[in-house]
């Protein structure tokens, strides 16, 4: 059996829903090329914990709304192109969606991992972004499967838009027990496209260079089946924001 989902103190910090899903190591094999996968390699992943749950706009609203939040410009100062960022960009974006359940969008790398950086701070926890072969391996287990639920695709199960008629997210929660991985993790696929710690260049997860970075899960935008595969990858630039995409955090065990 795969360990359940477990509180955390960081849940005194946010707003329901969530909770972390302990995720034991394992091995996980990357196969779409681009950036630094030139051919497909298998990756050791150490254990780890990871939010059940992408962060959502509730979730956010509380690192913009605290005095030692964001207005708090030390959150960017792990590296110099997060800290000039920040000096040209004092204020956060507007949520894309509303509704307090939906993932948070319009959120760039660097505020992903300066809320990181805060909510380490508050709670004592190492919180940061996952790496791909950690996202990858908490939505697809050890079986290889070709979507969080299984082998085969489901309309049913992920919030997509192969019809073409679906605009804007919806709640964390409105796939859960459908759409779950083998772990329990919830909307790894769909909704939001999640922000990886990874560098697309290197596959390093050096938070002071300026390097676009992995994103993983596909969107409520796409419509086609194989942005929603465990194995497909995608890459952005750190300082852009986008109604696409939002992040999911983790927590080292």
């Amino acid at each position: 059996m795969y360990p359940k989902p477990q509180a955390a103190s960081s849940s005194t910090f946010l707003p329901a829903p969530f909770a972390w899903v302990n995720i034991p190591g394992g091995m996980t094999r990357l196969v779409q090329r681009g950036g630094y996968v030139d051919q497909p390699v298998t990756v050791e992943v150490a254990r780890f914990a990871i939010a059940q749950y992408p962060v959502t706009n509730a979730q956010y609203q509380v690192f913009v709304d605290a005095p030692d939040g964001y207005a708090d410009s030390h959150w960017w100062d792990y590296s110099r192109p997060a800290a000039a960022w920040r000096v040209e960009n004092p204020q956060p974006s507007d949520m894309a969606f509303g509704g307090d359940d939906c993932p948070r969008t319009h959120v760039t790398w660097y505020e992903a991992v300066a809320f990181c950086s805060w909510l380490s701070a508050c709670t004592g926890e190492a919180i940061r972004l996952p790496d791909e072969g950690e996202w990858q391996w908490a939505a697809q287990g050890d079986d290889g499967r070709e979507y969080p639920w299984g082998e085969e695709w489901d309309d049913e199960r992920c919030h997509h838009n192969l019809a073409g008629n679906r605009i804007g997210t919806v709640p964390v929660t409105a796939y859960a027990g459908r759409g779950d991985s083998p772990f329990g993790v919830v909307d790894m696929v769909g909704n939001v496209w999640e922000w990886c710690v990874t560098s697309w260049e290197t596959g390093l997860g050096d938070l002071s260079v300026d390097n676009v970075r992995v994103l993983r899960g596909g969107s409520w935008f796409d419509g086609v089946m194989s942005s929603f595969r465990t194995t497909c990858r995608g890459s952005w630039n750190p300082d852009l924001a986008s109604d696409l995409r939002g992040f999911r955090i983790v927590r080292n065990s």
